[in-house]
């Protein structure tokens, strides 16, 4: 394996991690109810409009789902894209030859006579 394919490998993780961290987190608005709580939309891996529906004005809920729908959009290309990166190094380490044929000591593996 060379430093191409542990690097791209080591982009690959960052990339899964950055968009699984990006569903975890919350989702917010960047208006506020009427206590001056930020409206919170719940996370990327679940909505919570409960605030958003109870707020003063209209349209909050709809704000709400854009906004979870934009952070799902570019949260899960960037984990499928870090997935396919990983799985296209690993395909590739997996199935390379080794650089240098050693030559077996094992008795079973011996060419020719073992006598």
């Amino acid at each position: 394996m060379n430093n191409r394919q542990l690097v791209l490998g080591f982009v690959g993780a960052v990339l899964i991690v950055v968009g699984l961290l990006a569903l975890w987190f919350p989702v917010y608005l960047s208006q506020y109810d009427q206590y001056g709580m930020q409206i919170s939309c719940g996370r990327g891996f679940s909505a919570n409009l409960s605030q958003a529906a109870d707020a003063n004005g209209g349209g909050f809920v709809a704000k709400c789902g854009t906004a979870l729908l934009i952070r799902r959009t570019w949260a899960i290309a960037t984990t499928i894209i870090g997935w396919v990166l990983l799985a296209v190094i690993v395909a590739v380490w997996v199935h390379a030859k080794p650089a240098i044929e050693e030559e077996s000591t094992r008795f079973w593996e011996l060419r020719g006579d073992a006598t």
